[in-house]
């Protein structure tokens, strides 16, 4: 599903360069769940931004779906960010005024998409997240973890994909954060590639694949084994070639 070659990402201020990823290899197959894990700096948050079409790599070639991204207009990006991709922050960002439901609906009036259509829609992505029965909910109304359930079912209305996560159990104490791990995991043995960044040992154990970042370069590659923690015994063939 994602292919990344030679991609670098590099910030000019006036003569300042800031080279905040360095050439970077890395695919990610359909259906995987990826942590991508760094210390702040590293360059984790670039490359999550490159990876959801949000910002252009300096160089190299990115592929989503056999798409040469850096080759697509603003209206066609806008057009894969929506139909494609479904975005989750730490903080939520969802609109105080509308209810849960009326948040979920937001990437289909985008799309165009009828009401009844879109409302339908929205019902099914709340019910899969648990929360049938807050639908008429405020954001105040509603728990930390009950707002996140409402992003992801806004990001689950759209049919994506590919799952964008930065730092999704950031703002959540130890057991809400745990729910919306378990959540990830479901929705990811349905078939969905779920990528998210996080600090976290203890939520990255929990996906199948760790990417470490630092200083702008993948240091290591690690495929988790049955307990759910990643080791050596399953580091993935690119770990090694994969560093700078």
């Amino acid at each position: 599903m994602i292919r990344l070659d030679s991609i670098t990402k590099t910030y000019r201020t006036g003569r300042l360069e800031v080279h905040a990823l360095l050439p970077i290899d890395l695919v990610i197959e359909r259906g995987e769940m990826v942590a991508i894990m760094g210390p702040s700096g590293s360059g984790k948050s670039t490359l999550m931004n490159i990876l959801g079409c949000l910002d252009r790599p300096t160089s190299g070639s990115y592929r989503l779906d056999d798409r040469e991204v850096e080759r697509l207009s603003p209206n066609d990006l806008a057009e894969v960010r929506n139909r494609k991709i479904g975005f989750i922050f730490q903080s939520y960002n969802l609109l105080p005024r509308l209810t849960a439901l009326e948040n979920t609906e937001l990437p289909l009036i985008y799309r165009g998409m009828p009401g009844r259509e879109r409302r339908a829609a929205a019902m099914s992505s709340l019910d899969i997240v648990g929360l049938a029965d807050r639908v008429t909910h405020l954001p105040s109304e509603l728990s930390g973890g009950q707002q996140q359930r409402v992003a992801i079912a806004r990001a689950l209305a759209a049919k994506p994909a590919l799952l964008l996560a930065d730092e999704p159990t950031g703002n959540l104490d130890s057991r809400s954060g745990e729910e919306i791990m378990g959540i990830f995991r479901s929705l990811n043995g349905r078939g969905l590639t779920v990528v998210l960044v996080t600090h976290d040992e203890g939520v990255a154990g929990q996906c199948k694949r760790i990417v470490r970042i630092r200083d702008g370069a993948v240091v290591s590659d690690e495929r988790a084994d049955r307990t759910g923690a990643a080791g050596a015994s399953g580091r993935a063939n690119r770990e090694g070639e994969s560093a700078r």
